[in-house]
């Protein structure tokens, strides 16, 4: 928006060719006239909004916890919908021209703790009580203040979230109940350290494995 000091023009409200002219507090301004687009629904347009809608719904389950995973990383944003905006780049596949959520490409976390490297969810005993074992490929012990586990069932098109806000190093075993896994259906899961104090959170653990009874 330029503003007019009584030049070629001078100062003139109503529009001019492609410029619109106008006024606020005596001070005269010109703009250009806002351009129509002749087909706001081509098939890159539509593909784009379908793609959209498509991350919004598949996360929205699940937003009071991406809350938290991404709480750091969303600037003026909601944590939903930063992690809604991460994974329309990272989670959409184009399929025969439709776009389809792919739930192995989700990103659920954004962070700067340093992740322990693998994590296994199951319930040995079968009786409810689920055990999570953490540790590192290189057997080192880590200490963390809590964990973050995001359990998708592709069967039922459901999740499940935990949020430990416990002491543990990397080797020990958690115990945890609630967790919804059955028999040998499988599941996808995802993981990340959290430290309820702070709110920080580690990038997503690059192997997490959920086994029901």
């Amino acid at each position: 928006m330029g503003k007019i000091k009584q030049g070629i023009l001078g100062g003139f409200n109503g529009k001019v060719g492609t410029v619109v002219g106008s006024s606020w507090k005596g001070i005269t301004y010109m703009r250009g006239q806002a351009q129509h687009v002749k087909n706001p629904r081509t098939a890159g347009q539509i593909y784009q909004r379908n793609a959209m809608k498509a991350i919004a719904l598949a996360l929205r389950p699940i937003a009071p916890t991406l809350g938290i995973t991404f709480a750091k990383s969303a600037g003026k944003m909601s944590g939903y919908n930063k992690a809604v905006s991460v994974n329309f780049k990272k989670a959409i596949v184009n399929q025969d021209g439709e776009p389809v959520v792919d739930y192995s490409k989700l990103i659920l976390s954004k962070g700067t703790l340093t992740p322990f490297d693998y994590l296994n969810i199951d319930d040995m005993s079968e009786n409810g009580r689920y055990y999570l074992s953490v540790i590192n490929s290189d057997n080192s012990q880590v200490d963390y203040e809590g964990l973050i586990f995001f359990i998708y069932d592709p069967t039922e098109g459901s999740w499940f979230t935990g949020v430990i806000k416990q002491h543990f190093h990397t080797g020990e075993t958690i115990e945890f109940t609630g967790v919804p896994l059955y028999g040998d259906q499988e599941y996808l899961a995802f993981a990340c350290a959290y430290d309820p104090s702070t709110g920080a959170v580690s990038d997503p653990i690059p192997d997490v494995e959920a086994m029901g009874g």
